[in-house]
């Protein structure tokens, strides 16, 4: 990007206001805004869960019941990443960094480098979401517009008939393609990168190995599954997960009605920080609590975007605040209670900007 992006100064006391409030709450709480033993339960059951069907998977002697294994294996290695790493990665799990880091290399162990997606996670998108060039979350594949303001190509015109289809590759392109492409980049989205240190080139080829290793490898020794078996096996566990993860993120960023502003040529935004959280950002389903028991927070995603240093079990009590703080500021709080019909307003979002000009064209 050619200027750094700034945004205003927080000078209506929302900000302050509602730091001031969920501070207070902090202090309250169990753990003091960290990870409770509600917490360290559903850690250790995730983990577990995942041990205990890689352990079917070798050990069984029918092939269909290795590869439900497998099936399931994506899910619960999406909900250890968005539960247990991701908060880990926030530094929001305990005040001991080395705990922390612990927990975040349960993402490595699971083919993630967490080194590189810290980077592209926390120092871009936490920091400009919503904003093109700016979040690397957000802009990862050319052949999907999310973007109105994006280059727009003639396919994608279709793109919300086959996005469904590249989004079942999300796991394999980040765990065999992304990452190491991450790496070669001078700049992640808005972070310029200087290089990296040779331990974590170490450290990525080392979990990679580890990780083709207990998940093909050894499946091929020890399981029932023959090699395409198992090659199946392998594509339905990453298609699993990637509906996962899909169904976790879509919502909160990319719906019909998100807003993805723009700086001036200068790079100056419109709104202050705090402001451009709450308009860029929606909450989802957040009275389900079986999406706030597995979704690690994410569809409390202002909470997380406003206090990302907080756990996520935490978000259930903070969402409260923030609504009602913003609506007495008249800043708007958007809130879609239907997980359904939040996850499917995306796609009228990639139907809408498949067929819409970008604005430097209309312009």
């Amino acid at each position: 990007m050619d200027h750094p992006i700034h945004f205003l100064q927080e000078t209506d006391g929302f900000y302050e206001e509602v730091k001031r409030d969920v501070a207070k709450y902090v202090k309250t709480s169990e753990s003091r805004g960290l990870a409770t033993g509600i917490f360290f339960a559903k850690a250790g059951l995730l983990v577990f869960l995942y041990l205990v069907l890689y352990g079917v998977l070798l050990f069984t002697d029918q092939a269909s019941i290795a590869l439900i294994a497998m099936a399931f294996m994506g899910p619960i290695a999406i909900f250890i990443g968005i539960n247990v790493a991701h908060d880990a990665a926030h530094g929001s799990i305990s005040k001991k960094q080395w705990l922390n880091s612990s927990f975040l290399l349960l993402f490595d162990f699971l083919g993630a480098n967490s080194y590189i997606w810290k980077k592209r996670h926390v120092f871009s998108h936490h920091i400009f979401p919503n904003i093109l060039n700016a979040d690397a979350d957000l802009k990862q594949n050319p052949m999907v517009r999310i973007f109105p303001n994006d280059e727009i190509k003639g396919y994608h015109r279709f793109q919300f008939i086959y996005a469904p289809f590249l989004y079942l590759l999300y796991t394999i392109n980040w765990l065999f393609f992304r990452d190491f492409q991450d790496f070669k980049k001078r700049e992640i989205g808005s972070l310029k990168l200087r290089g990296h240190e040779k331990s974590e080139y170490l450290k990525l080829i080392f979990f990679k190995i580890i990780y083709v290793s207990y998940i093909i490898i050894l499946p091929l020794i020890f399981s029932s599954l023959s090699g395409w078996q198992l090659f199946l096996g392998f594509l339905l566990m990453n298609f699993t997960a990637s509906i996962t993860i899909t169904l976790a993120l879509i919502p909160s960023h990319v719906a019909e009605d998100s807003a993805f502003p723009l700086p001036d040529e200068s790079g100056q935004m419109t709104t202050s920080w705090s402001h451009h959280q709450l308009h860029t950002i929606r909450d989802f389903a957040t009275s389900n609590w079986f999406l706030n028991f597995l979704f690690g927070g994410f569809n409390h995603h202002l909470a997380h975007h406003l206090f990302p240093n907080i756990c996520h079990v935490h978000y259930v009590k903070i969402t409260p605040i923030i609504k009602e703080t913003a609506m007495r500021y008249g800043l708007p709080y958007h809130h879609e209670e239907s997980f359904i019909n939040a996850y499917l307003s995306h796609y009228k979002l990639l139907k809408k900007n498949g067929l819409q000009m970008s604005l430097a064209e209309v312009a």
